[in-house]
């Protein structure tokens, strides 16, 4: 084929035309066909899917189909990838399909199926098969709960913007909305792992409020006396315990009693990781008759009881507080101080870094403090130990 000039408007036309398209100059003789002929489109190779126009007026008429499974009379049975607007964008999903198949269900699963698969896939650890939660665990539920206008959504379908409606609500702690967020991120990687999600749209997300969390502030040598000059009012042994054994608020009032051992002189237990769990510390010897006074088996717990019955945490917090106002410190202190304050007092001792470490339950700085330092028993005792008491502060 090759262009020619019209005779008559001089513009270049196609040697084969019969008429100008430009001005309609008859430029050959020919008989001018009304219809033009509709090309076949090629046939797809078997199993690769296909292309339907369905009936009707439809906003989005053009279905792609793929044989995915065989049904129950033993003919292939096929699943919808999607409906689209036209001809074209139909074409280019199911060219995106072949090129990396997928389960079409996948895509139609709601956050709250995501979120039970990935909280099974998580967490199959023997620590949960003997019937126990981690603090990880019951982060990522009450995170969950906070979710409840994403629970019928399909993941598939969820953007930036919902996932940031919620972390925009009101009411809600910074902490609460950290632990979200990071239940966002954890879910939108198990997903892009087994194809759920396209995209990691948590990494858009951002959390707008004012970071509102206290840092612990550790009891001071004076408020420490003043405890121990009051150690006979109620509760007060509670809060000697956890300032000289270092365990969180939960770690310690639930642990089993079985994990305390008084011939031993131990408490083994733990939450949150696995530097955590399972961890020994020894019993200081300034608090071993408060431990050996409140351990009784007609209770749950060593710490959430009075004299009569057991008490809730909500009910050991008021007493918390009451016991400090008895002794006259007037600092609003938490239980986790108590923790900050064991720190501070190994610290203050000269006790070694991965001591501190093993004791806190936290992770060391590098394999070498991980793996490779061993603290036994003794040693660790020596490093409790090493905190004076009272008049030898």
């Amino acid at each position: 084929m090759a262009l020619i000039r019209c005779p008559e408007c001089t513009g270049q036309i196609s040697d084969r035309a019969i008429i100008c398209p430009h001005c309609g100059f008859p430029v050959r003789d020919g008989n001018i066909s009304t219809s033009t002929p509709r090309k076949a489109r090629k046939r797809r190779p078997n199993g690769s899917g296909t292309v339907v126009k369905l009936s009707g007026k439809r906003r989005n008429p053009f279905q792609v189909r793929v044989n995915t499974r065989i049904d129950a009379d033993g003919y292939p049975a096929y699943d919808v990838i999607g409906c689209f607007p036209d001809r074209v964008s139909a074409e280019i999903a199911l060219a995106e399909y072949n090129k990396a198949p997928y389960d079409p269900n996948d895509r139609k699963k709601l956050f709250s199926e995501v979120f039970t698969s990935w909280y099974q896939w998580k967490y199959k650890s023997s620590y949960e098969i003997r019937g126990k939660k981690t603090s990880a665990q019951g982060c990522a539920i009450a995170a969950y709960k906070k979710c409840s206008r994403l629970h019928g959504m399909a993941m598939w379908d969820i953007r930036t913007q919902d996932l940031q409606d919620i972390l925009d609500q009101d009411g809600l702690s910074f902490s609460t909305l950290e632990h979200i967020r990071n239940l966002f991120k954890q879910m939108y990687k198990y997903g892009i792992q087994f194809e759920l999600v396209a995209k990691d749209y948590s990494q858009y997300t951002q959390i707008t409020k004012e970071n509102d969390n206290v840092h612990g502030v550790p009891f001071t040598r004076e408020e420490l006396s003043l405890l121990w000059k009051h150690k006979d009012i109620p509760f007060v042994d509670t809060v000697l315990i956890y300032c000289y054994s270092g365990w969180r608020i939960n770690e310690l009032a639930r642990m089993p009693l079985d994990g305390i051992s008084l011939e031993e002189r131990t408490f083994t237990g733990g939450l949150k990781n696995r530097y955590s769990r399972d961890r020994t510390v020894p019993i200081h010897s300034a608090i071993y008759e408060m431990v050996c006074r409140r351990l009784n088996p007609r209770f749950k717990s060593l710490i959430y009881h009075t004299d009569e019955k057991d008490i809730s945490e909500k009910d050991y917090r008021e007493h918390f507080r009451s016991a400090l106002l008895a002794c006259g410190i007037q600092t609003e202190h938490t239980p986790h101080d108590c923790r900050h304050t064991f720190n501070v007092l190994l610290d203050s001792a000269g006790v070694d870094r991965v001591a501190r470490y093993k004791l806190m339950g936290h992770k060391g700085q590098d394999i070498n403090e991980n793996v490779y330092t061993h603290k036994d028993l003794g040693q660790l005792r020596e490093a409790v130990e090493a905190i004076k008491v009272g008049s030898e502060c």
